[in-house]
């Protein structure tokens, strides 16, 4: 019989019904599964307990704040820490336990590739990898940050260079433009609250450089449709939150 492996998966989740399976299918055997659910309506508490998953409840405050109470429930040496839109590919499924048990002493952490799954399309270009530190010490991690929260660990960080964490952030366009304005408005309030200026001409130009650097210098146009669209609503995406920052300052 195989020894349960030391490791937490630690997920937060709000009505996640439609993704959470896909999620908890992807995941290694043999580990503890935390779910910090915030008040869903729906069968994510069910669904997390049908897997398996210690489900725990907790108003949201903001993500790191919650993310942080999750990690407070898990037990194991290391935690992995996904979102319920998430899913791991077979090659990382199999790394993780063996980056797991061959970690170097003083290595606290590991980063996974992440790709985005955009329109129905599993993008390839475009600035749609990024590399976040998701698989670390349990007794070393702690979140920062109220808008996009950022994983702070004090040693040393490595690469995971094998296997693929897919991450299917929004469902259409339109969840995709409910997520925009909430976004482009909390990064306007905070810049206001910490004093900071934008340059007109950052303001005028960032829009148009995003998209060139999106969709010409890192190769979107090979994404097809999806990386056209992808491209230009990020642009959008650079100019509204100057935009509402610029808006604001009127106002005020």
């Amino acid at each position: 019989m195989n020894e349960p492996l030391d490791l937490s998966v630690v997920i937060i989740a709000f009505n996640e019904e439609a993704n959470l399976p896909r999620c908890l299918k992807s995941l290694p055997p043999d580990i503890e599964i935390i779910v910090l659910d915030s008040g869903s309506t729906d069968r994510t508490a069910a669904i997390a307990q049908e897997f398996g998953a210690k489900v725990f409840q907790r108003p949201f405050t903001h993500f790191a704040d919650h993310k942080n109470a999750a990690l407070a429930h898990a037990t194991r040496l290391w935690v992995l820490s996904v979102d319920a839109d998430e899913e791991l590919d077979a090659g990382l499924r199999q790394a993780i336990p063996e980056a797991i048990a061959r970690a170097e002493t003083g290595v606290q952490a590991f980063r996974l590739q992440r790709r985005l799954v955009f329109m129905g399309r599993r993008m390839q270009f475009g600035k749609t990898r990024d590399w976040p530190v998701r698989l670390f010490l349990r007794s070393e991690g702690r979140y920062v940050g109220t808008i996009h929260e950022e994983l702070k660990v004090a040693g040393r960080v490595e690469r995971l260079p094998q296997g693929l964490l897919w991450h299917y952030s929004y469902r259409d366009l339109n969840d995709y433009f409910v997520r925009f304005n909430r976004y482009t408005t909390a990064i306007a309030e905070r810049h206001m609250a910490e004093g900071k200026r934008v340059p007109i001409m950052s303001h005028i130009l960032r829009p148009w450089l995003e998209f060139f650097s999106r969709y010409v210098l890192r190769l979107g146009f090979l994404d097809g449709y999806p990386g056209y669209t992808y491209a230009l609503i990020s642009s959008l995406y650079a100019y509204i939150k100057y935009a509402k920052i610029q808006e604001k300052r009127r106002h005020s």
